[in-house]
């Protein structure tokens, strides 16, 4: 059974696809060229100290976003 959560409740090791981006504008169209479309698997490689920023593995790249655009990104993970 698929749920789905914003990418930023994702666990360290823990993967999913990209279910859709909430994003507007500029950022959206940042975000899609990074990789996170729909249908691209991203995992949670590791949180800082203070949990924000995050690093996602994602296309083969590592990408760290800041928690409020994690949020902002829908994932389904089983």
């Amino acid at each position: 059974m698929e749920m789905t959560m914003p990418l930023s409740q994702l666990a360290v090791g823990q993967t999913a696809l990209i279910a859709g981006l909430s994003h507007s504008g500029a950022m959206r169209s940042r975000l899609c060229e990074l990789g996170f479309v729909r249908g691209a698997r991203a995992e949670c490689l590791m949180r800082s100290f203070s949990g924000d920023p995050c690093a996602y593995l994602i296309c083969g790249a590592v990408i760290a976003l800041r928690r409020a655009d994690a949020e902002k990104i829908a994932v389904n993970c089983k």
